[in-house]
């Protein structure tokens, strides 16, 4: 059995921090730029914030239910349309023009499987993008399920 020093697998170790690193300035420019295309968007149309709910478990999951507010007030959002920029699996960036309604979810949708993988598995999870449109800010609250358990043992 031959002993590999600890020397012989820095290259490698070191080129995949380095892809992990530009995997998430990858993502971390898609979804400036997904920011980009829809805040302008919602500010010209009144919009003052926006919510996007998802929830998944048992292996499905989806985005379900997006709420915009005008204020206090709750609106729809106005049937225009809106680029949407995504990062494929290959790391190609594309971008497709749908409905503003269509791009925030694809948005959120991205954001959650990027900053939560797996989360619509096994007991899944659930929460909420925030979007300030005034300042800009997203805030994803994600809550986690599993199944707790405590265990005694008593020998006899």
């Amino acid at each position: 059995m031959t002993q590999q020093s600890i020397s012989d697998h820095a290259a490698p170790e070191a080129e995949i921090f380095a892809q992990i690193a530009n995997g998430f300035t990858a993502v971390q420019d898609v979804e400036a730029r997904c920011k980009a295309a829809f805040l302008p968007l919602l500010r010209e149309q009144g919009i003052t914030r926006v919510e996007i709910h998802y929830d998944g478990s048992g292996d499905e999951g989806s985005v379900s239910d997006v709420f915009a507010f005008a204020g206090d007030t709750a609106t729809d959002l106005p049937d225009i349309q809106c680029d949407h920029v995504a990062l494929e699996y290959s790391g190609r960036i594309s971008t497709q023009a749908m409905s503003l309604e269509d791009a925030v979810t694809a948005f959120a949708d991205n954001a959650v499987c990027t900053h939560h993988s797996g989360w619509e598995n096994g007991e899944g999870a659930h929460g909420t993008i925030e979007i300030d449109v005034a300042s800009g800010a997203v805030t994803l609250t994600h809550n986690t399920r599993f199944i707790d358990y405590e265990t005694s043992e008593t020998e006899l």
